[in-house]
């Protein structure tokens, strides 16, 4: 019963990328580094990985799988955001480079959980 809230913040976060990048106006950031597209693309695909491999930790698969599967879960919806933004709206365009920083964030925290992971090891 414990894990129900790790997929209930995966799944809201996961709905709350999906507004945000399928509105037609979304909350613009003016603010240096965190007001660059691409970065807050890799920032919240970074944090979609990590919710997902968090809630994905009951799973009975080692944790390499487990983080892969969560990483490559992440890419995927990126992907599938994109083709949506330019399929179903008028204002959003599709951008391969969107795609790339969601790629970037994923891979970013997958590296990381493994560094610590086999930090923790030794």
């Amino acid at each position: 019963m414990l894990f129900l809230p790790r997929w209930l913040l995966f799944i809201l976060w996961g709905v709350v990328v999906s507004w945000l990048s399928l509105v037609p106006s979304p909350p613009v950031i003016n603010s240096g580094f965190f007001g660059w597209d691409k970065f807050q693309h890799a920032a919240s695909y970074g944090v979609f990985t990590l919710l997902a491999g968090w809630a994905f930790g009951y799973s009975p698969t080692d944790m390499k799988h487990r983080w892969l599967r969560a990483a490559a879960l992440a890419v995927l919806f990126g992907g599938l955001i994109e083709v949506a933004q330019g399929v179903l709206t008028k204002t959003r365009t599709a951008e391969l480079a969107d795609f790339f920083a969601d790629l970037v964030g994923a891979v970013v925290v997958y590296c990381a959980v493994m560094v610590v992971a086999s930090c923790r090891k030794r």
